[in-house]
């Protein structure tokens, strides 16, 4: 249950990601800090073989006093939450056409999910459980979550996690942002879903936010206002908590890589409120 609640997260990806200097970890300095704080995009999920963590990442925590993530979804608080909000929605599919719906029904099975899923549970576990397949880890024991093996860390040991949202934000926006055309648009797609998987990872674990923008900005999934809502608007939103925070403690700020980038990212709008940050290469 803990791996499926988990995964909500992953689903922010597989957004928008605007070019930017190739790195991961974004050091915060100046504008009246005394301790630099850092930035650091994750990629939610991966298999143990492709999972890993940067040495300077590990150097990063162990230089700071606290750790930030979007949501704390181990929190057996937010666990439970989640698992609240994972029952069926019976009006998902009102409006679509029988045409969709049937192939809908099929893509699913295709994936060796019954459509009678939707019966039983939400459309964003559904979704989820997509994404886990996509990932195509030998089992669901074999997932590798990046913001908890962050705390698991030497280098996290004692230390304080802060969130930036709330758990229930953060569900009600996926099920605001995901109809049921979106789903018949993504299943329908014609994209390995499996290939498309392997060459984010690859894109992510070498660093290359140019590859990461290339292979998300034609995503049929969120554009226009949707986007504006799973990114800039939650940015802005972030980005009025985070002075106080650096101010308080020195922070590593766990965030998924898509909101670090372009104009409305964090970077550019930290760089907006006066301070300086840098790209750390190793």
């Amino acid at each position: 249950m803990k791996t499926l609640l988990m995964t909500f997260a992953a689903l922010l990806l597989y957004v928008y990601a605007g070019a930017q200097e190739n790195s991961l970890l974004w050091k915060v300095s100046g504008n009246g800090l005394t301790k630099d704080s850092y930035v650091f995009g994750t990629l939610h999920m991966a298999c143990s073989a492709d999972f890993r963590i940067p040495e300077k990442v590990k150097s990063a925590l162990g230089s700071t006093d606290a750790i930030a993530v979007e949501v704390d979804i181990t929190d057996p608080k937010n666990m439970a939450l989640l698992q609240s909000k994972m029952g069926p929605k019976p009006t998902f599919f009102d409006g679509l056409g029988a045409d969709k719906k049937k192939a809908i029904d099929s893509a699913l099975l295709a994936n060796e999910i019954p459509p009678a899923i939707f019966d039983q549970v939400s459309p964003t576990v559904a979704l989820s459980l997509l994404t886990i397949k996509g990932f195509d880890c030998p089992s669901m024991q074999d997932i590798k979550m990046m913001e908890h093996e962050l705390k698991m860390l030497p280098q996290a040991e004692g230390k304080p996690v802060a969130e930036l949202e709330s758990a229930t934000f953060q569900a009600d926006l996926l099920d605001s942002l995901f109809s049921a055309e979106d789903l018949y648009n993504y299943l329908t797609s014609n994209i390995d879903s499996k290939a498309y998987s392997k060459e984010l990872v690859n894109a992510y674990f070498s660093e290359n936010l140019q590859k990461i923008e290339e292979m998300t900005m034609n995503t049929a999934f969120l554009s226009g206002p949707k986007q504006e809502k799973l990114l800039d608007a939650r940015n802005r939103v972030w980005l009025q908590k985070m002075p106080s925070m650096m101010t308080e403690k020195s922070y590593v700020f766990a965030v998924g890589a898509a909101h670090l980038v372009g104009k409305n990212g964090v970077i550019q709008l930290l760089r907006d409120k006066g301070y300086t940050v840098t790209a750390v290469k190793n």
